[in-house]
């Protein structure tokens, strides 16, 4: 099966992202948390200015925080056991957005990088710690190959021990994303360029 990596930039808008509040305010910083928030969260997320029509159906913060409209979490949810957390999303003129956004919270890490065969910055260390931890981050990629028996039949998740954000899903997943019309931006894994 083959992967795709979701991208934060768009070929004719550019990156979209914006600045996030959580409510109840967080103690710490937001890309640290990797347990539920409670279920009374909510999220505002202001848009950077050059954003002036949002119909895109995923995006992220400045926090790093993953947001897919509510067309996409529909989908979503049967096939990730992540915490959906509402959002508001507005322009930089405090406007809100037409379309509802949820933030997918601690999408699924899957350690399924090909080491061996991927192309990144310090790729004797990274492969030393691995057999003698702590484990090092993997980042400077040039090349990224998965390793597609550990990722065991996930459709959407976030490679582990590395510095990559983007969310990568499954071909089967992707497919039923065009088909229901949700405005994403997707490569290829064996394409990507972080």
């Amino acid at each position: 099966m083959d992967y795709y990596f979701l991208e934060f930039q768009y070929p004719k808008k550019g990156f979209i992202s914006g600045g996030a509040e959580f409510h109840p305010e967080l103690k710490i910083n937001y890309s640290a948390i990797d347990y539920d928030l409670p279920v009374n969260t909510k999220v505002e997320v202001i848009l950077v200015p050059s954003v002036k029509k949002m119909d895109v159906d995923f995006f992220h913060t400045t926090t790093f925080a993953l947001l897919v409209s509510d067309d996409f979490k529909v989908i979503l949810e049967g096939k990730s056991k992540s915490q959906f957390i509402p959002a508001t999303v507005k322009y930089h003129n405090g406007s809100v957005v037409d379309k509802k956004y949820w933030v997918v919270h601690n999408l699924k890490k899957i350690d399924c990088l090909d080491y061996e065969l991927s192309e990144y910055a310090g790729k004797k260390i990274v492969l030393e710690s691995i057999k003698r931890p702590p484990r090092r981050i993997a980042k400077g990629f040039k090349k990224v190959i998965l390793d597609s028996s550990k990722v065991n039949g996930s459709h959407v998740f976030i490679l582990d021990y590395t510095y990559i954000t983007n969310p990568i899903i499954s071909s089967e997943l992707y497919g039923e994303l065009n088909r229901k019309g949700i405005k994403i931006n997707a490569t290829l894994v064996g394409d990507f360029q972080p």
